[in-house]
């Protein structure tokens, strides 16, 4: 399992920048320095539990999810990499790293999520078996996450699915094959059903991928909410915070949370021990 995507001082600096808050007003809230907060956000300075709480209640954090982070006594749970008894799924991790992930139903269709990279992994993952990829779906615009886009759609012929609001980042794909959305709703494609959901925050068009089956939910978030954190609120901190607290934290407690970085996790574990929400 690979280790947490974000320390405390991701998390500090994602949530202080997110509030349009300088390191001056911060250490004033809570008694730090500035040269001490500085020094948290690179890793450099490690807290004590009394400063991560004053850090929780000036960033408007939770604070014994925080000093878990801060103390590294968080871990993420073991996830399923089936949902229900009807879809298996793959996990590419690619150098950068980030997660695409392939999506299986009986009888070989496959959609396939944020290719980023590695193209010709991704479509030998994709169509190996019998495999028929039926769509390409991606989470948000970033070149992470759609770098290898326009080769796997070529060498697939799948359409392409993406929120509108992001699709500069399928540049260079044919127009006739980009399908856009711009509100939550359900599709099916090649008979494998999945639910959209606008959670903007890290880009206009962020959006999750909602697969279920026999009871069984599973969530492909992108860099909406990573393991124990969320992702850098690029475009609004408020809209992120939005889609955490009145989108993702709103699924059945079950779901199981695929992110593009870091491990997998549930929203169960997350609810507990995740300090954004």
């Amino acid at each position: 399992m690979p280790g947490l995507e974000d320390e405390l001082g991701d998390i500090v600096k994602k949530a202080r920048a997110g509030r349009g808050l300088e390191v001056a007003d911060v250490a004033q809230r809570t008694g730090l320095t500035e040269r001490e907060l500085k020094a948290l956000e690179v890793y450099t300075f490690r807290p004590n539990e009394q400063q991560v709480r004053a850090l929780a209640a000036a960033l408007e954090l939770r604070a014994d999810q925080l000093w878990d982070v801060a103390r590294e006594s968080w871990s993420a749970p073991e996830v399923p990499w089936r949902i229900g008894e009807r879809y298996t799924i793959d996990c590419l991790t690619n150098d950068y790293p980030e997660h695409c992930y392939v999506v299986t139903a009986p009888g070989g269709a496959c959609i396939i999520i944020d290719p980023g990279a590695e193209p010709e992994r991704v479509i030998e993952t994709a169509t190996r078996d019998g495999r028929r990829p039926v769509a390409i779906l991606i989470t948000h615009r970033h070149g992470d996450h759609t770098g290898a886009v326009v080769p796997v759609q070529k060498a697939t012929g799948a359409p392409v699915y993406v929120h509108r609001d992001d699709v500069e980042g399928v540049a260079g794909v044919v127009p006739a094959t980009v399908k856009t959305f711009g509100a939550d709703g359900e599709l099916t494609v090649g008979g494998i059903g999945f639910r959209t959901l606008h959670t903007p925050g890290h880009t206009p068009g962020s959006c999750t991928y909602v697969v279920e089956a026999d009871g069984a939910t599973a969530a492909f978030c992108g860099d909406t909410l990573f393991a124990g954190s969320a992702g850098n609120a690029r475009a609004s901190y408020g809209a992120l915070m939005r889609s955490l607290r009145e989108k993702l934290a709103k699924l059945p407690e079950k779901t199981a949370l695929y992110p593009g970085h870091g491990p997998q996790t549930t929203l169960k574990n997350e609810l507990e021990r995740n300090p954004f929400l």
